[in-house]
């Protein structure tokens, strides 16, 4: 269950990441159904109560004012039925009406759930809206949270806030993976020309255009970066989320043409820019996994990562650099990859085989499952 789904894309990591994650654990052989909303920013979905999408099965409720609140007359329903054939409930996401519902029938029904919230509970999050989130805690994600059988994480630092706060017994760690296919090789002197970027290396942005990605940071880092590198372009990809860009674009003005703001882009042009690009950059105050830092590192690039983002990794595996949450630091570790071409190759290199060994799908379904199996009625717990 979640608010929304793909091919919902304009709210960024999540409908990718929950789609990779039920369509890997559909082919494991699990039955998977999923119930979510129309919304789509500020378009809306085809309702639809039979579809499917990337092999999965998904019920498309359609949803109904106050629209900013994942609210779906028809959703309580079509849990209802849902949880008839029902073993297990996955609840992805807070703090909007979907899951309010969803996690009430569950309870209703007696089915143990499953909520993964996503970075939704890190204090970043929680200061964005934070007087209406303090309403809706008190009023509806207290219960949510409270009734949880289990609660996931899908970092090391998201799952240390959340055994501090609820008790270890109650939580579990499984990160996201990545969809992993050969190396793609593409034209980067055609990409460069379908974005109008010239011959000219590029920094990548990828993700929501949203306060929470300090996109303010990486401006000042990027003007610093240009009086070593003149020649260094800057590609932002990523949906505007709530005109976030209009507020933050200025700050990029006097950087002219070196920046590039694409939109959202489909998944075969993230490849192609991933696969162009000398290296990505993420700078959040806070990420519940950072999927963009681990589709760069699938794609054997370099990444430029602030500790806001739960990667230490990065620097442990030297897949790139771990930085503090600043843009010099941020300047100082675009320089440092830049400069050395050769050192920039071995860090992607590191990064695909960190991918390949801990970070794929299959293996986060494995350890889901075993979450599932402990959980479902009748197990036996002896």
């Amino acid at each position: 269950m979640c608010a929304y789904f793909a091919p919902a894309f304009v709210y960024g990591g999540p409908p990718r990441s929950i789609l990779g994650l039920c369509a890997a654990q559909q082919h494991a052989g699990l039955d998977v159904r999923v119930v979510t909303t129309t919304a789509n920013g500020d378009d809306e979905l085809p309702e639809d109560t039979n579809a499917t999408y990337g092999g999965v099965r998904v019920q498309y409720c359609a949803r109904g004012w106050p629209r900013s609140a994942f609210r779906a007359p028809s959703l309580g329903a079509a849990v209802r039925a849902a949880l008839a054939s029902a073993d297990i409930v996955h609840l992805h996401g807070l703090w909007n009406a979907t899951i309010w519902a969803a996690a009430a029938e569950a309870r209703r029904a007696r089915r143990p759930y499953v909520l993964s919230p996503r970075g939704m509970l890190s204090p970043a999050a929680l200061a964005h809206d934070a007087w209406r989130k303090r309403i809706a805690y008190l009023a509806f994600d207290r219960a949510v949270i409270r009734g949880a059988a289990m609660l996931h994480a899908t970092s090391r630092p998201e799952l240390d806030a959340l055994a501090s706060r609820f008790g270890a017994s109650r939580t579990c760690y499984v990160p996201n993976g990545v969809t992993l296919s050969p190396p793609v090789i593409t034209d980067p002197c055609e990409t460069r020309r379908q974005f109008g970027l010239g011959t000219a290396p590029f920094v990548l942005f990828l993700g929501r255009i949203h306060p929470i990605k300090r996109l303010d940071l990486l401006a000042t880092a990027f003007a610093r970066v240009r009086q070593q590198h003149p020649e260094i372009r800057l590609v932002i990809a990523g949906p505007d989320e709530e005109g976030h860009r209009s507020r933050i674009g200025p700050l990029f003005a006097p950087l002219g043409d070196a920046v590039t703001w694409t939109a959202a882009v489909s998944e075969q042009d993230k490849g192609k820019l991933l696969d162009a690009c000398s290296m990505l950059v993420l700078c959040s105050d806070s990420e519940s996994f950072g999927m963009s830092a681990a589709e760069a590192m699938a794609a054997a690039r370099p990444v430029v990562v602030t500790k806001g983002c739960p990667w230490p990794e990065v620097e442990s595996r030297e897949t790139g650099v771990w930085v503090e949450q600043s843009s010099e630091a941020i300047a100082d570790g675009i320089s440092a990859i830049l400069s050395d071409p050769r050192r920039a190759t071995e860090m992607g290199q590191r990064g695909r085989a960190l991918i390949e060994e801990r970070y794929t799908w299959p293996k986060a379904v494995a350890q889901l499952e075993e979450v599932y199996r402990r959980l479902a009625p009748g197990h036996s717990h002896a």
